[in-house]
């Protein structure tokens, strides 16, 4: 029997749930249905499974960094075959930065009493934007990625840019603190700024104040005394309200972690 082989982009597959842009791999017709000759699906478990691997002997298989990518992946897996709104290209692209990110913070750790591997960070921000978020702007969720190499490492921006492009180097630079000013005059121009910011920044910012305030609120610093946390919680939340609009799913679930910290302080008029 003679096998035709011909591009996706040829045929109308949606009743399959086979994808049809030019980066799916093809497929061959046999008489009486249709056949994948090679599962774009499977390509992509490959791929990520690779991705994990490389981090957990990066990390020492850390559950909290696991644990994280594991659900970021389902999310990017769900992008990709469920949803059909990414690419292979995307996902290369988007575990590149996992791979990026967690080789330039090899080194860091987080400030929790467990001093769980940094990368768990940037991973953790990116699922919010996925999950809580619903982002698949596929430069917003790299930029979640890369958001603290600059300010954190020796990242430059023209690596960034060379590697993930301009719209990624941008939104690393936006929400890049300048460190060689002192702290208190960081955060006051976090405030200055915010307004500032692009919605991808925006969103990224959002993610991440989300991830920091859900850390001190679960698992803060041992040393970190409650006049500080409640401290971090005020300052947040002049951030947060001072955002260009949007994502109200992020700033929704940021306005209720505030909520829920101030009643459980038995100050709940504070979060308002």
């Amino acid at each position: 029997m003679k096998l035709i082989t011909i591009p996706l982009l040829a045929l109308t597959l949606s009743a399959v749930g086979v994808h049809s842009d030019s980066s799916r791999p093809q497929i061959t017709l046999r008489s009486g249905g249709v056949e994948i000759t090679q599962s774009s699906s499977a390509q992509i478990e490959e791929k990520i499974k690779a991705c994990r691997a490389s981090l957990a002997e990066l990390v020492q298989s850390n559950a909290m960094c696991m644990n994280h990518f594991d659900a970021f992946a389902n999310h990017l897996d769900q992008a990709y075959s469920q949803e059909g709104v990414m690419t292979t290209s995307d996902i290369d692209q988007i575990l590149s930065a996992v791979s990026f990110a967690a080789e330039k913070h090899k080194l860091q750790v987080r400030k929790n009493a467990e001093k769980t591997p940094y990368i768990s960070h940037p991973i953790g921000v990116a699922l919010h934007l996925m999950d809580i978020g619903q982002v698949r702007d596929v430069s917003v969720i790299i930029g979640a990625l890369l958001h603290d190499t600059i300010e954190d490492t020796e990242t430059t921006y023209s690596e960034i840019e060379t590697l993930f492009g301009k719209d990624v180097a941008n939104y690393v630079k936006e929400v890049t603190d300048d460190k060689s000013l002192a702290r208190e005059q960081r955060k006051r121009g976090q405030i200055i700024s915010a307004a500032k910011k692009s919605v991808g920044a925006a969103q990224i910012k959002l993610a991440d104040k989300f991830y920091n305030l859900t850390d001190l609120f679960e698992n803060p610093p041992p040393d970190w005394t409650r006049e500080r946390i409640d401290q971090y919680y005020q300052w947040a939340k002049s951030v947060v309200d001072r955002l260009p609009a949007s994502n109200q799913h992020l700033k929704d679930a940021i306005q209720d972690l505030i909520h829920n910290y101030w009643e459980k302080q038995g100050n709940p008029e504070k979060s308002s």
